[in-house]
């Protein structure tokens, strides 16, 4: 308790962190601690190398200079200083800057990559080859904004009710300043994500999918070196794409979202407004064109070779799960009916029935082409679309996750909405009609088989009764 000290902890976590005790009579601050354990270094190595790779000639071959990971320690150590300041995560932040501001040398020289140090926006993924652009986070206005809320000294006040008008007088420059605005990750609101940046989801992955590409060009030459194994290129490549997973759940987060603005009462405007249909529209179309295609570029069969014989096609099946369990949670699925319930006379939603529509026919697309053909990585996705909305008319009895501490009790998922129960059973009674129609076009065997099967499975979702 008499000492704050920074501690280096030898350990395999990936992670530091910076607890503190306080009084809780006052909130004073009594004691606060840095841990690092080492690998963090290894986490803050394989981050910077497949967001800021693709610009930085410090990652053209591993390992990563002193100088480079010394600058690193720096930004986990400032982060780490604001929770011992009593700082939370604020994670809406890192969407507070316009995506083409991240591409300016002298806009991230000034404000850094995210208004706040203590979101996770983590490194520079948006900024191009030739920008310049800063690629490590530092501290930015929100930072200065919540010191100035939590440490300023008024002279003359006396007691903190006297201080609280000072204090609302700070806090409410969020209204015309949104780059001071705070947030929790709560999956619903899309400006507040973890491993975001910009304003605009959309247009910063296509930026990081640009960057993604042109890491994967390099890994084989920058990860190995003679004589050693190909242990790092594996990881790595993990990595890269877990980071292009990552980049899309930003974007599929737009759909069925609701951003959140903190107001109390005789503030103007309301807290939760749904995100615009236009944006969500946006998002499910760039989902189809980009999300859900097979990701050729950084599939290269030389190069998994060398340190897997089998895989890939889980890799890419884990990332399209991952897009599919967002867009069908149940949660989101009750917020687009939601939103449309409110709608005003003169307003048009991004409705539940829509976007189940789009849905489907991007992920199904080949079945309106003429000769169908699918390839292995179509043919995963396409049962997975089948396998999740099973789940969601037929779901299994819901079992707590194993390893909960004494005492812990986690409430089962929301349920499905009724609505969505009705349009996702149309969806799949329209699935199987395309289905029907699309059998004779089969250009294969394997695709005609997945066709045939495809219907089989559908029936087994809609008339569980006759396959008992």
């Amino acid at each position: 308790m008499r000492y704050s000290t920074i501690r280096w902890l030898p350990s395999d976590i990936e992670n530091a962190y910076g607890p503190h005790t306080s009084d809780p009579r006052t909130g004073e601050i009594l004691d606060a601690d840095i841990g690092f354990f080492h690998n963090v270094m290894n986490l803050a190595r394989n981050w910077y190398f497949v967001q800021a790779g693709a610009v930085d000639p410090a990652c053209d071959r591993l390992p990563l200079p002193d100088t480079l990971m010394g600058r690193m320690l720096q930004y986990i150590t400032t982060h780490e200083v604001g929770h011992s300041l009593g700082f939370p995560h604020n994670m809406k932040a890192s969407s507070q800057f316009p995506v083409d501001s991240l591409r300016s040398p002298t806009f991230t020289a000034k404000y850094g990559t995210e208004a706040s140090i203590m979101d996770y926006g983590r490194f520079n993924y948006i900024a191009q080859p030739g920008d310049g652009a800063t690629l490590i986070p530092k501290l930015g206005p929100y930072d200065m904004f919540a010191t100035e809320w939590g440490y300023r000294i008024f002279p003359g006040v006396k007691s903190p009710d006297e201080e609280r008008p000072l204090l609302n007088a700070i806090a409410a420059r969020q209204e015309k300043e949104p780059y001071l605005r705070f947030g929790d990750p709560d999956g619903i609101d899309p400006t507040a994500q973890m491993e975001d940046l910009g304003s605009d989801p959309v247009l910063a992955t296509t930026y990081g999918l640009k960057n993604i590409a042109r890491i994967a060009g390099k890994l084989l030459s920058a990860t190995t070196k003679s004589g050693e194994d190909y242990s790092n290129l594996r990881e790595i490549y993990g990595e890269l794409i877990a980071q292009r997973t990552r980049e899309f759940g930003h974007v599929a987060n737009e759909i069925g979202g609701v951003v959140m603005t903190r107001r109390v009462a005789g503030q103007e405007g309301v807290v939760h407004t749904p995100v615009p249909r236009g944006k969500q529209k946006d998002a499910m179309a760039f989902l189809v064109k980009e999300g859900f295609r097979t990701p050729a570029e950084i599939l290269k069969p030389e190069l998994v070779a060398l340190f897997e014989p089998t895989g890939t096609e889980e890799r890419v099946l884990a990332g399209h799960r991952s897009l599919l369990n967002i867009l069908l949670g149940n949660a989101r699925l009750e917020r687009l009916v939601n939103a449309a319930a409110l709608a005003g006379k003169n307003e048009k939603p991004y409705t539940l029935s829509e976007m189940s529509s789009e849905l489907r026919k991007g992920i199904w697309s080949e079945l309106e082409a003429g000769p169908v053909k699918t390839d292995v990585y179509r043919r995963n996705l396409q049962r997975a679309y089948i396998e999740v909305m099973g789940t969601k008319l037929n779901p299994p009895p819901w079992v707590p996750p194993p390893g909960l501490p004494p005492g812990v009790v986690l409430p089962p998922p929301p349920p499905l909405p009724g609505e969505a129960r009705a349009i996702i059973r149309a969806e799949l009674t329209d699935l199987d009609g395309s289905l029907a129609r699309a059998l004779p076009g089969a250009s294969d065997r394997e695709t005609k088989a997945h066709l045939q099967d495809s219907r089989y499975q559908i029936s087994k979702i809609l008339f569980p009764e006759k396959r008992q």
